[in-house]
């Protein structure tokens, strides 16, 4: 099937979904989104305990997403094919089983290829999510809503946990913590509606069984995924996912080097990183009301804006607890609420059997960016300094918003409906 060109609007009422089908998707998604959370918290403390310079730091962080990048749309692809819960059963024991290997070998090499295989595993968990809310919640912005709401409670609990992890047991006790992430992210998954159960009545079920040929990555594959650049809302998600992750990758990366290096212990530095996903809450809540009120797209990009603008500011706010809490509050109302309406904007666009793939293709432009975001602005860093590396770098994803905002406003699809797909 191709992408939908056209939408009845992205507030129309959602289908009836049973609150145990909706549990399992918001689960899956939540522990698979918030890996990055509590990793963030984790791998820097990691990282510079070895002795890893600033660009090490980034090449580190940036680790785990490559193989995501480079296999998103495939995976993607999978899942519209074999069914997600089947394709998220084969990756998801890698969650539980990589992490305690950090602290086994405490060498930087070591690190990097469990960052490269170990992120697998939580953004397939996050593929399959979006691609649930597709499928079966047909794209509706108050299912997306809830599911951003709902990952909140993972991103909130998540890092504290793994910062007070740190500071009571060290390397052994922060990455037995990141275990335990992994096995409940695994059982999320296996609590996934199984294909014949969840798939509408007009789409053909999983095969019942896998074949080789079937997981092999397929041209056709990626043909299809970038194909689907031809509908507008689509391009517009992806190039506002790659300015808003720009921003992620500067608070998941250098944000908590920069925390260390005022002087916050493992603990305050997880309460910090906590504080914007709690307030992400506000945000989750908003979504159907904000999608009632204005065009989707302008409506993301001045969230992306938003974003970006809140961590570039971080040096402005020196060492105050208060200031930086109350900025990563607000940021995080920003990215709570542009989070369901990228969700939604894109599920909608893609339209029914291609969710797997539009979602494949937001991650691969998610997953490069982070993988290369950090290892850039450390490259940056290395030459300003920590604290202008902030400047520059957020001002230049900030001049980059102005092509995107021009390609809006001369796209005669985006006058012609709020949702522009």
């Amino acid at each position: 099937m191709t992408p939908t060109q056209s939408s009845s609007g992205w507030d129309t009422p959602p289908p009836r979904v049973p609150l145990r089908i909706q549990a399992a998707i918001y689960a899956t998604g939540g522990f698979g989104n918030a890996s990055e959370n509590v990793y963030s918290v984790i791998l820097p403390l990691w990282a510079v305990s070895l002795g890893a310079s600033p660009l090490m730091v980034g090449m580190m962080i940036g680790a785990r997403h490559f193989l995501a990048a480079l296999l998103a749309i495939p995976g993607g692809a999978l899942m519209d094919r074999l069914g997600t819960r089947r394709v998220l059963v084969a990756v998801g024991l890698i969650g539980a089983l990589t992490p305690l290997m950090y602290p086994a070998m405490p060498w930087l090499g070591a690190a990097l290829m469990l960052q490269l295989i170990g992120g697998l595993s939580s953004a397939f968990s996050w593929m399959g999510a979006q691609a649930q809310v597709g499928e079966i919640m047909r794209g509706s912005p108050t299912y997306a809503g809830r599911m951003s709401f709902s990952l909140r409670i993972t991103q909130v609990s998540g890092p504290p946990l793994a910062g007070l992890s740190w500071d009571l047991g060290g390397p052994w006790g922060g990455f037995a913590f990141l275990a335990l992430w992994g096995i409940a992210q695994f059982v999320a998954i296996l609590a996934l509606p199984r294909p014949a159960s969840a798939a509408p009545a007009d789409e053909t079920p999983a095969p019942a069984k896998t074949r080789l040929q079937d997981i092999v990555p397929r041209l056709s594959d990626y043909a299809a995924a970038f194909g689907m650049l031809a509908v507008p809302a689509i391009t517009l998600v992806i190039m506002l996912t790659v300015l808003r992750i720009s921003g992620n990758a500067i608070h998941f990366s250098f944000y908590v080097v920069y925390l260390k290096d005022v002087g916050f212990t493992g603990t305050t530095i997880g309460v910090l990183v906590a504080a914007a996903s709690l307030f992400g809450f506000a945000g989750a809540l908003s979504t159907t009301a904000m999608s009632r009120r204005f065009a989707a797209h302008w409506l993301l990009i001045t969230l992306v804006a938003a974003g970006i603008a809140l961590v570039a500011i971080t040096p402005l706010l020196g060492a105050s607890f208060i200031a930086l809490a109350l900025v990563a509050s607000v940021r995080g109302w920003v990215m709570g609420l542009s989070q369901p309406v990228m969700i939604s904007m894109l599920a909608r666009a893609a339209g029914p059997g291609n969710q797997g793939k539009a979602v494949g293709l937001r991650t691969t432009a998610n997953r490069m960016t982070s993988s290369t975001v950090p290892v850039i602005m450390g490259g940056v860093v290395e030459v300003v300094g920590l604290h202008n590396g902030f400047y520059v770098f957020g001002g230049f994803l900030l001049l980059a918003l102005l092509p995107v905002m021009r390609h809006v406003a001369r796209t005669p699809a985006f006058a012609a409906g709020r949702s522009a797909p």
